[in-house]
């Protein structure tokens, strides 16, 4: 049985919506023309998923009014790579598009080595400048090494008694969990250094830690020297053996090169497409819940339980890309109107969800422009959404394309009136255009013949030209 899967709002019968009305018509043509089935995950699946994603570190959780929160997806690295690059299936137009999204930062990723354990915690840095002056690292509520962890106290900040080792000191950095340290940048986790970062002297102040200086503005500072925090990726080093005096560039160069030839990092290149929010949870009553939520795990379950009941909403992007990964659909329907902006998002949850394999053929439905007085339900208007122009092409209907489909829908009246038995039939060509879910040159071709038919007075085989033109979604004359 042939599938294919959607991506769509609803349409709600408002004029103005005629784009997202040429969609849904196309996909009750495709199921009627092709026989293919329309698919869609259900929220098992998708809370699956959602599950999936937490635990590979592309999720984290913001929280809106009303004690509801969001889910916000933060695509990989990986994903981005891929989807920039080349996606099976889909347009190189599309690609280009997902390139030109990608935001790139230069930096290294260093392996910080947990004191008393055999682990390491990796944090990528853009400027190591002022490295020396670490105190400590932060990473967000759900990452790896909190989920690890036995006690897991239920707050948004907090010491989770962990060390590690200061690559360049040797010093102890205490591991910290950080409401503002999100997944969807470098590793998930990042060097605290308050003298010289705003948001980490914020968090400093806040938690009690030290303020170290490895940088001052002043180029003959010294170790008595009192710089004023925070020092932002300027000035000469301090306090910082070999590299004092020197520039903040040269002392950022020196240090990576350090920290390669000791081979605890390695220069990366961060290029990652925005995210968006993949779900809007909120709380409810366990007789309206859809699923439960683990705030200490983060995850969904069925199971009452294993959390707190809660609704959940998924985005009309992550809905596709599960119902792809889930019944891999012979291809994927998508309206242009509402994913010209995120197209790259719903390509990198496919493959963060199920990688390269679980592509899928693509059907991008453009815009619909239309400025006539025929209302919004009317036949022809209708029938010109569907086979107006090819579905990745922008419908323009003017109205030489109305006057076509009105003379069409008037041969229709004609013929009706010399349907019979074993009459001439529409061409093979109609039908199998029809089966390949092409309503626009299988209408050309039935138009150009039917022309000649009302031209004559043939008998018309009533059963082959009811169901061409039920598959076109033309009410039977």
């Amino acid at each position: 049985m042939k599938t294919f899967a959607l991506l769509e709002q609803p349409y709600s019968g408002e004029p103005a919506d005629l784009t997202l009305k040429r969609a849904s018509l196309f996909a009750a043509f495709m199921s009627r023309a092709t026989q293919c089935v329309p698919v869609s995950a259900d929220n098992a699946a998708a809370a699956k998923h959602v599950n999936h994603l937490l635990e590979q570190g592309h999720v984290h959780f913001n929280a809106l009014e009303g004690g509801a929160f969001e889910a916000f997806y933060g695509p990989s690295c990986e994903a981005t790579a891929q989807i920039s690059t080349r996606i099976p299936f889909w347009s190189e137009k599309i690609v280009a598009k997902i390139r030109k999204s990608v935001r790139q930062s230069q930096g290294a990723i260093c392996s910080l080595q947990l004191f008393d354990a055999e682990n390491s915690i990796d944090v990528f840095v853009t400027d190591w400048s002022s490295c020396t002056a670490a105190c400590a690292i932060a990473v967000h509520k759900y990452h790896w090494f909190t989920r690890n962890l036995a006690d897991r106290p239920d707050a948004d900040n907090y010491f989770t008694g962990a060390y590690v080792r200061n690559p360049l000191t040797g010093d102890l950095m205490s591991v910290w969990v950080a409401d503002w340290v999100k997944p969807d940048f470098g590793t998930g986790a990042v060097l605290v250094n308050p003298a010289h970062n705003k948001t980490d002297l914020d968090f400093a102040r806040r938690v009690g830690l030290p303020i170290r200086f490895a940088l001052s503005i002043e180029a003959q500072a010294d170790e008595h020297s009192m710089p004023i925090p925070p020092v932002l990726k300027t000035g000469h080093a301090v306090r910082a053996g070999f590299l004092d005096g020197k520039p903040a560039p040269q002392v950022h160069n020196e240090t990576v090169n350090v920290l390669l030839r000791k081979g605890s990092a390695r220069v990366h290149e961060d290029k990652r497409i925005p995210g968006e929010a993949i779900a809007r949870i909120e709380p409810t009553t366990p007789e309206q819940a859809q699923l439960y939520w683990n705030p200490h795990l983060g995850t969904f379950h069925e199971d009452a339980a294993q959390g707190l009941p809660v609704r959940v909403e998924f985005s009309a992007s992550f809905k596709a890309a599960v119902t792809t990964v889930t019944h891999r659909p012979d291809h994927l329907q998508v309206d242009a109107s509402i994913q010209k902006k995120n197209i790259g998002v719903l390509a990198a949850l496919i493959f963060d969800l199920g990688g390269v394999e679980a592509f899928v053929p693509l059907t991008l439905l453009e815009s619909v422009e239309y400025a006539g007085s025929r209302a919004d339900g009317d036949q022809a208007v209708d029938l010109a959404l569907l086979v107006g122009e090819e579905p990745e092409k922008v419908l323009v209907i003017r109205k030489a394309l109305i006057d076509q489909i009105d003379s069409f829908l008037s041969g229709c009246q004609k013929l009706s009136a010399r349907l019979g038995e074993n009459g001439t039939q529409p061409p093979d060509q109609v039908s199998t255009l029809l089966e390949h879910g092409d309503a626009v040159s299988a209408f050309r071709s039935l138009y150009q013949w039917q022309k000649q038919m009302v031209a004559n007075d043939e008998v018309i085989d009533q059963c082959a030209y009811t169901s061409v033109l039920s598959k076109l979604g033309v009410r039977s004359a």
